[in-house]
């Protein structure tokens, strides 16, 4: 069984860990999409991360205590994650691994039971499946896709919607989504009466497409990436069809307007699981959107997720003595955060809570391709 609160700072300067990292410069590795159809947002979040612990190091870092970034490139292929994500442990022993894209690649690291003979976490995976939320290595910013479709499907019942389609991506995230869009339909007492699936890293959205015409629902949700998204959507405006589009965070406004143009994306419903960010709606938003400004990074929620989750760990490393760090020490001081107060957004972590937040709210692309709440 891993360590837990024992590794907090009154026992560290007993030096009991000789296995911690003594050195001024920890590393976080991150693996992502960047071979892939993900490339932009992929990067973006390396652009993120990478500013981030720049401006953080040189300020002095935390406690005088350095954080280097490490980048690996997976191609959204999941099996390319775990392999990156081995390779980086073994070139650059890090105290933890920062963010993914999807549950694909975070599945494969408990299959092989990579985090845990590293003894390290995985931090701010970009998924709500439920199968990684058990998992004692993983930390979590983020709501499940349990409340993303359960506040999606609050919404589409308030507005008379009654027979839903489901288009998604044939993989595990896909599915996930699948399977909780069903459970919190029933709940609103809506019907799926059609789904459509696409095959991953790829946008052959035409059978998707016509399968979900066919059944005439008055509503469609999204679960696939922007770009697929994107053409699912533009092909099914152009084939007549007239339902209302609900989409989840993981898609990105902007992108979902370049692929699908914006008189087809106009008035799509998107869940998103971060606070607002396209004004100063908090004192941590306020501070990302200086942050992206001087950086000249792109603003956008998963980045601002990553934003949330360096944070995070900047916190956790505040307790934890900078000659004993690593990766079950990092993990003990995430559990003993408790309830964090990140200019105004919470989030609560504890030894059997290790998803900080479920906060979910409904924005909509505006007339103008704004994204208004």
């Amino acid at each position: 069984m891993r360590p837990t609160s024992r590794f907090l700072l009154p026992l560290l300067t007993a030096g009991l860990l000789a296995s911690g990292q003594a050195a001024e410069t920890v590393t976080i590795g991150h693996v992502g999409p960047v071979s892939s159809l993900l490339k932009e947002n992929a990067v973006s979040a390396e652009n993120t991360l990478s500013a981030y612990f720049e401006e953080l190091n040189k300020k002095g870092g935390v406690n005088g205590l350095k954080i280097k970034m490490v980048f690996g490139d997976d191609g959204f292929n999941p099996q390319k994650y775990a392999e990156e994500t081995r390779r980086i442990i073994q070139e650059s022993k890090p105290i933890a691994m920062l963010g993914a894209a999807g549950s694909a690649g975070p599945l494969e690291l408990i299959k092989q039971n990579i985090l845990s003979d590293a003894k390290i976490p995985l931090i701010a995976p970009i998924s709500g499946a439920p199968a990684l939320r058990s998992n004692p290595f993983m930390f979590h910013m983020r709501a499940s896709w349990v409340d993303e479709m359960n506040k999606l499907g609050q919404q589409m019942a308030s507005l008379g919607h009654q027979r839903i389609g489901v288009f998604f991506q044939n993989d595990q995230d896909g599915k996930f989504g699948l399977f909780a869009a069903r459970q919190e339909a029933k709940k609103s007492n809506l019907e799926v009466v059609a789904t459509g699936s696409y095959e991953k890293n790829t946008v052959n959205v035409d059978a998707a497409v016509k399968a979900i015409n066919e059944q005439n629902p008055t509503a469609v949700l999204l679960l696939g990436t922007d770009d697929a998204s994107g053409a699912f959507l533009k092909a099914y405006r152009k084939a007549g069809g007239s339902a209302q589009m609900y989409t989840v965070s993981v898609v990105g406004a902007k992108e979902l307007i370049a692929a699908a143009g914006i008189d087809s994306a106009r008035g799509t419903g998107i869940s998103q699981v971060m606070p607002y960010i396209y004004s100063d709606s908090s004192a941590l938003v306020k501070e990302y959107r200086a942050f992206v400004k001087r950086n000249k990074l792109k603003l956008g929620y998963v980045e601002f997720e990553y934003f949330v989750a360096a944070n995070v760990v900047t916190e956790a490393l505040k307790k934890v003595d900078k000659r004993e760090v690593n990766g079950e020490t990092l993990m003990a001081a995430i559990e003993a955060l408790g309830t964090v107060n990140l200019g105004g957004y919470r989030l609560t972590f504890g030894p059997n809570q290790h998803v900080g937040s479920k906060f979910v709210e409904v924005t909509v692309i505006g007339p103008s391709g704004e994204l208004i709440r």
